[in-house]
């Protein structure tokens, strides 16, 4: 008998942009909700969107910065109630940002490897492989460029990775992701407390990737 496979899903959401300049934003957010059942979530956001559309309302894609106050509190209320899921969110001050690394595909693989080496090292311990599905922020060859550089960098861990692009406004759980990174963004960039404290009861962590950055290569 076949033993099922355990995956791992991850959804991932950014936050603030990866462009250096006067109207960029000072932050860069990456943010996964990971879990074993994704139906679950899914499920639970879906029918808060039946809900939404039997109401007549027209927020019915779960995108924060987008959605009315109303349909974010629906949302965070209906997030809270999760069981299934799990959040760790990688973020920056772009100042401490190496011109070296002022590009969008240098930026991302560097969050794409911190992020994928410490779910292959903290979370996926006892998984038969991890899928990380990222919003479709990059170009096709972007892409490319981005698989080809971190995926070289997972293969030490003990479980195999596949790395994906697919638009979070497709996904729940990608929408669900969205929320967090939103409400992180709102935090370090407006000292906006509300809607990380709306999410409050779901386990959460957080990682400055240039928490020992002292040099400022950039400023807005």
């Amino acid at each position: 008998m076949t033993t099922p496979t355990r995956t791992l899903y991850v959804f991932l959401d950014e936050s603030g942009d990866m462009v250096f300049g006067p109207k960029a934003s000072g932050h860069f957010i990456l943010s996964a909700v990971y879990t074993d059942d994704p139906c679950v979530s899914a499920a639970r956001l879906q029918d808060l969107k039946y809900d939404l559309m039997s109401s007549g309302s027209g927020d019915l894609e779960f995108h924060a910065t987008e959605n009315s106050k109303g349909t974010r509190a629906r949302v965070a209320d209906r997030i809270r109630e999760l069981e299934n899921i799990r959040v760790h969110t990688l973020w920056i001050d772009k100042r401490y940002t190496h011109p070296s690394k002022q590009d969008p595909v240098e930026l991302f693989s560097i969050f794409g490897t911190a992020m994928g080496k410490w779910l292959g090292t903290v979370v996926a311990k006892e998984h038969d492989q991890v899928i990380m599905i990222f919003d479709s922020v990059l170009t096709k060859k972007q892409q490319s460029a981005f698989k080809a550089a971190v995926k070289p960098k997972l293969k030490s861990l003990h479980v195999p990775f596949r790395l994906l692009f697919h638009p979070v406004k497709s996904d729940m759980n990608g929408q669900i992701a969205d929320y967090f990174s939103w409400a992180w963004y709102r935090l370090v960039e407006s000292h906006d407390e509300q809607p990380r404290t709306s999410l409050k009861g779901i386990y959460w962590t957080e990682f400055n990737l240039f928490r020992y950055g002292h040099t400022e290569y950039w400023k807005r």
